[in-house]
């Protein structure tokens, strides 16, 4: 059996389910829109970039759900979900999805834990790593707990799974759409690339690595 790490946004789905969790929010009226979309599109730029504080991104997310039971997140994330499975998931994430169907699977984003719990449950993905958050009497705080599984982090958290269940990580296969994920993609020698970004499609090419647009 293979083992195969899918980064979730703009890979497995055909966009990023964290921003538009940021959409989602602002309709629920749990922030004010300008303020909210205006440092959502900072951060997108700064992402695009390479260059995105990823902790100050997730904590700024996390902000509005500041003292929510984790009973009220999970309603919100089904809700979200069935709102907006549509636009996020595409003929790509069931190609994908049947290709490996007999393999082991691994979602890793850099997401919050509850997006990446919400899309695994949905493609009945048992093995799911995202930016963990500090929950304190059954309540988010608004504050991570633990490294973000972002970047570095990804490859981090990945190598401390791979120990625990005595996996090779170079035999995974890997795909991913970020040069963020580049630690990751150096490892995995089975990466295959997910329309990338300009920066990941010129080490693609250069590396020839496998390269899928949607």
């Amino acid at each position: 059996m293979k083992t195969v790490i899918f980064d979730l946004d703009d890979t497995l789905l055909s966009g990023d389910s964290e921003f538009k969790w940021a959409e989602y929010t602002v309709e629920k009226g749990l922030i004010n829109k300008d303020f909210y979309m205006e440092k959502i599109s900072e951060f997108e730029v700064a992402y695009r970039a390479g260059n995105m504080d990823f902790d100050a991104y997730c904590i700024f997310l996390l902000n509005p759900l500041i003292g929510k039971t984790t009973n009220e997140i999970e309603s919100l994330v089904r809700e979200f979900i069935n709102q907006y499975e549509e636009l996020l998931i595409d003929s790509l994430t069931y190609d994908l999805l049947e290709k490996h169907k007999n393999d082991k699977k691994i979602i890793a984003s850099g997401s919050l834990n509850f997006i990446v719990e919400g899309f695994s449950r949905v493609f009945s993905i048992d093995t799911f790593f995202g930016t963990p958050l500090e929950i304190e009497n059954n309540k988010i705080t608004g504050n991570l707990d633990g490294v973000a599984t972002f970047a570095e982090g990804k490859l981090i958290t990945m190598q401390e799974w791979s120990k625990k269940n005595n996996f090779n990580l170079e035999d995974a296969t890997f795909y991913t759409d970020s040069i963020n994920d580049l630690p990751l993609v150096k490892v995995c020698k089975n990466s295959i690339i997910i329309s990338p970004d300009e920066e990941l499609e010129k080490y693609a090419k250069e590396n020839s690595l496998e390269i899928i647009y949607r």
